[in-house]
């Protein structure tokens, strides 16, 4: 790397923003590259908005490029969003975001284009004449299909939402955990932080083993299953591990599967809860698993789209499209109809997915119960719009007779 005066923040934001648009999620990149201090709060609050605000920031550089924001070369795209996301939403002066800018192409080894970088980002205006898509910051197919679904109104304020820092869910196996500003939800022993000061990982409740982070909404999944205590539950899909943690502090016999590279993250964390759980490594696509049995429940979290969880992850919404959409349910089927073979006569499945598109949901619902007459629908679970800032989670409870 040059030597550059770029600031470290600014150099870790924009390398974290290249490695996301050769497929990296953002928050592994800053977790590695941020540096300590307020230039690690700096990194990832730009490389955050950068994400979330795209559409906004593309359309303030526009009118002053000769080639699509697109074409640019990915060192110079990634330069410019940040200058135009420091100039339009952050409080950094003028001269001091445009200076840094300028550093940041000798820093990523492009100070070819550092005059172009000066010139555009000192004339970084907002355009007056936004389309819906680009005020609020979503794929205009994916907007147009919210507010079909769900009404201007209600699909606006969504991507509104989605435009702004998520609230923390914590999660506790006990009661009587007191957390400095976390508020109390709905569902017993589950707050939300509304603002984040410092690492999770610093409270001393974390330590200790007595909670974890766990969207709002995939608590409601895993509580669907009903009243689990001492039954046996297969969560097939379970990786990072959160519902069979809710699962297990309800009292139930929980077996985690997953893909042998994701077991270790439930295996570690378990661990420090002090939850034991069975593991076991398969793929659902392969067929049903050999040797597991019949389970009084099986949690089927199936892979997704993630279009619910795009306030968290706001790479997402740039990542997919439609056609992603339509492919995956195909997968999410076989891997429903493996792991319902593991159902007890009387057991219940639930099919969940942390997408609002009905492709994803009640499509593969419909069309498993279409082939398998044996289960009945029971209940539906759907969080979309999100009302408390969760992620967006559909899920229906069947019931094999």
């Amino acid at each position: 790397m040059a030597t550059t005066r770029a600031n470290p923040g600014r150099v870790a934001a924009a390398l974290a923003l290249l490695a996301v648009e050769r497929g990296a999620h953002v928050e592994d990149e800053l977790a590695t590259k941020a540096p300590a201090g307020q230039d690690r709060a700096l990194a990832w609050f730009l490389a955050l908005g950068v994400l979330r605000r795209r559409a906004e920031l593309d359309a303030a550089l526009r009118p002053h490029l000769k080639q699509p924001v697109t074409g640019l070369d990915a060192e110079v795209r990634v330069i410019l969003r940040l200058a135009a996301f420091e100039r339009l939403f952050a409080r950094t002066a003028t001269h001091a975001a445009v200076d840094q800018a300028v550093e940041l192409t000798r820093a990523l080894g492009v100070g070819r284009a550092s005059g172009l970088v000066n010139a555009v980002s000192r004339k970084i205006r907002m355009p007056k004449d936004l389309s819906a898509a680009d005020a609020l910051n979503h794929p205009a197919w994916l907007l147009a299909r919210w507010e079909a679904r769900y009404g201007v109104e209600a699909a606006h304020s969504w991507c509104r939402s989605n435009n702004e820092p998520p609230p923390l869910f914590i999660v506790s196996r006990d009661d009587d955990v007191a957390i400095p500003g976390a508020e109390p939800t709905a569902l017993r022993g589950v707050w939300r932080l509304p603002e984040i000061v410092g690492p999770v990982t610093d409270l001393p409740q974390w330590s200790a083993g007595r909670l974890w982070v766990q969207d709002f909404a995939a608590v409601q999944v895993a509580d669907a299953a009903g009243d689990v205590r001492g039954k046996r539950v297969l969560d097939a899909c379970a990786a990072p591990g959160g519902k069979s943690f809710r699962l297990a502090s309800h009292g139930a016999l929980v077996t985690a599967v997953d893909r042998e590279d994701r077991l270790p993250l439930i295996r570690d964390a378990a661990a420090r809860l002090g939850f034991e759980l069975e593991t076991a490594a398969h793929d659902w696509e392969e067929g049903p698993h050999a040797t597991l049995g019949a389970f009084d429940v099986v949690l089927v979290d199936a892979p997704c789209s993630g279009l619910g969880t795009v306030r968290r992850h706001p790479a997402i919404r740039w990542r997919r499209q439609l056609v992603d959409v339509l492919a995956i349910p195909a997968r999410q089927g076989a891997i429903l109809v493996a792991a319902a073979t593991h159902v007890a006569p009387g057991g219940r499945l639930v099919y969940a997915v942390c997408s609002a598109e009905p492709e994803e949901g009640e499509g593969v619902v419909a069309a498993f119960l279409a082939e398998h007459p044996e289960f009945v629908r029971v209940s539906e679970l759907s969080t979309a719009p999100p009302r408390h800032g969760e992620d967006a989670h559909f899920a229906v409870v069947m019931e094999r007779r």
